[in-house]
């Protein structure tokens, strides 16, 4: 069973998703319960809880960037394994600005999520689309939704998490350099790329 856990259909993966998922609400609730002691509005936002747009509000702070699955932001450090929970407030901040670490680029030859997509939901276009004011793939979200509620094999899918290079199979410096050299055009990213189908 643990085996059949590693593919991703199959209930014991959806529970440590949705435990992470718990947790970084659990830790948006504090905080915007505390925001609120300071005398300002806030909100918390949490898989259970949503009223804003995650993967936007992760580019917006700088926390990731947009992935060729076309709704879910990529961590530089820690690729797909992020579960994200956020506070909307009206506390004075300073703002953080969007990140570019070669991401686009890297999803423009990389295409092993669409590859190996069990449902052809993840598309193989060249290039990204302007949808809303930013750039995203043109990815079927209705293919995959089908296909993640109705999988016979088990629950869910999670195939592109667990394919995409940039999601670290380990905490090496081995995995950090090669994200690193990734990063770094069209030639490093065809490398990352073959790299990690060793």
């Amino acid at each position: 069973e643990t085996m059949w856990a590693s593919t991703g259909y199959d209930g014991i993966s959806g529970a440590m998703s949705m435990q992470s998922y718990f947790t970084s609400g659990c830790i948006a609730v504090i905080m915007a319960k505390y925001i609120r002691t300071l005398g300002y509005n806030a909100r918390a936002h949490h898989a259970k809880n949503y009223e804003a747009i995650m993967p936007v509000c992760i580019m917006a702070a700088g926390l990731g960037e947009l992935s060729r699955t076309g709704d879910c932001a990529i961590h530089p450090r820690l690729g797909y394994r992020h579960k994200v929970a956020a506070v909307t407030t009206d506390l004075p901040l300073a703002p953080d600005k969007p990140i570019d670490f070669g991401l686009l680029d890297f999803c423009r030859v990389c295409k092993k999520c669409a590859d190996n997509c069990p449902n052809d939901a993840i598309t193989f276009d060249e290039d990204p689309v302007e949808y809303n004011g930013y750039l995203r793939w043109n990815s079927d979200f209705k293919k995959c939704t089908e296909f993640r509620t109705t999988n016979e094999e088990g629950s869910s899918c999670g195939t592109c998490l667990k394919v995409c290079p940039w999601n670290s199979k380990e905490d090496s410096w081995f995995h950090k350099a090669g994200v690193w050299v990734g990063s770094k055009g069209e030639a490093a990213s065809t490398f990352l790329k073959s790299i990690d189908d060793i």
